[in-house]
C-alpha cells in the first residue's frame, strides 16, 4: 500500500481528539505497527493506555508529551501550530481564552470574514438569499429555478428563486458554470459593523418568524427549540452575550469541519429583557 500524502488533514478539525482518532485509523491501516503501545513508547508515557485515554477525553496533554506527539504525527510549520492551538483551545479554562484561541485557529487557516457592506447589503433583504447561498455549497443544482424554489422550506416562488440567483451572482457570492449549474464561492460572510440598515432588522424578523412557524411546520425530531427565563445583572447580561458569541464561533467552526452537509439550518439566538 503506497503511503498517503496525509493520514488526516488537521485543518479540517476543530477537535484535536477527533483528529487523532482519524489520524490513527488511517496510519494504522498503512502501518500495522503503529499501535497504542508504540505511541506510548515514543511519547514516553507511563501507561500503554495513554493514547486511548487521550482520544477518549480521560486525560489531557501538555509539555513534552505534546511536543513529542507533534513530532510523531509528522506535523510541522502551520500544521504543528494549528494542532497545538487546538489542544490549548480544548483545555482553555475561560471563555475569553477560548475566544482568543479560536481567532488564532482561523488566522492560521487563512479564513478571513468577508464584510458585507453597503454595496452588497441587499443580501439581507430576504431570508432565502443566505439559504440558497449555503445550499449551493453542497447541493448539485442543475440551474432550474423551479427545482430550487421547491427545495426551500417554506418554498418560495420561481420568480423569487430567479431573482435570488441573479442577486447572488451579481454580488459575487455564487458562480454559474458552463453547463448552467451554480456553485457558491467560498467565503465567511460578516456584516460590516460600520453600516446600519433596515434590511438587517427585516432579515432578523423574517428568521424569527420562520422559527415560530417551525413549531407547526417541522417535526419535533427535526428541530430544537427551547427557552429560558433568567435573572441577570448588567454584568451577567454582558457575559451571557459573550457566551452566545462564543457559541456562534464554535458552530461556525463546526461547519468548517463538517464535510457532508445534508440540509441548511437557521440558528437563532434570542436574549432580551421582559421586565423594566
Amino acid at each position: 500500500m503506497p503511503k498517503p500524502e496525509k493520514f488526516a488533514d488537521v485543518f479540517s478539525f476543530v477537535d484535536y481528539r477527533q483528529f487523532l482518532k482519524e489520524y490513527y485509523k488511517s496510519r494504522k491501516a498503512f502501518d500495522p505497527g503503529f499501535s497504542h503501545r508504540f505511541i506510548a513508547s515514543q511519547i514516553r508515557a507511563t501507561s500503554t493506555g495513554w493514547f486511548s485515554d487521550l482520544v477518549n477525553g480521560r486525560t489531557n496533554i501538555s509539555g513534552n508529551h505534546l511536543i513529542k506527539l507533534v513530532q510523531l504525527l509528522d506535523l510541522s510549520g502551520a500544521e504543528a501550530e494549528y494542532f497545538t492551538i487546538l489542544v490549548q483551545y480544548d483545555q482553555a479554562g475561560t471563555l475569553e481564552g477560548k475566544t482568543q484561541l479560536y481567532r488564532k485557529l482561523f488566522a492560521i487557516k487563512g479564513v478571513r470574514p468577508e464584510l458585507v457592506g453597503k454595496d452588497r447589503f441587499e443580501f439581507y433583504s430576504e431570508w432565502y438569499h443566505a439559504v440558497i447561498r449555503e445550499l449551493l455549497f453542497f447541493h448539485d443544482f442543475n440551474g432550474d429555478p423551479s427545482t430550487l424554489a421547491k427545495i426551500l422550506h417554506p418554498p418560495i416562488s420561481v420568480t423569487e428563486a430567479k431573482k435570488s440567483l441573479r442577486l447572488l451572482e451579481g454580488l459575487g457570492f455564487i458562480r454559474k458554470g458552463p453547463a448552467g449549474t451554480y456553485k457558491s464561492l467560498p467565503a465567511t460572510l460578516k456584516k460590516d459593523p460600520a453600516f446600519k440598515s433596515l434590511h438587517l432588522d427585516s432579515y432578523f424578523k423574517s428568521n424569527i418568524r420562520l422559527g415560530a412557524e417551525s413549531l407547526e411546520t417541522i417535526a419535533k425530531e427535526e428541530r430544537d427549540i427551547s427557552t429560558m427565563t433568567l435573572p441577570l445583572s448588567k454584568s451577567g447580561f454582558e457575559k451571557a452575550k459573550e457566551e452566545i458569541r462564543a457559541l456562534r464561533n464554535r458552530l461556525l467552526a463546526l461547519t468548517q469541519s463538517d464535510t457532508s452537509p445534508e440540509k441548511v439550518y437557521h440558528c437563532n439566538f434570542h436574549i432580551f429583557p421582559v421586565t423594566r
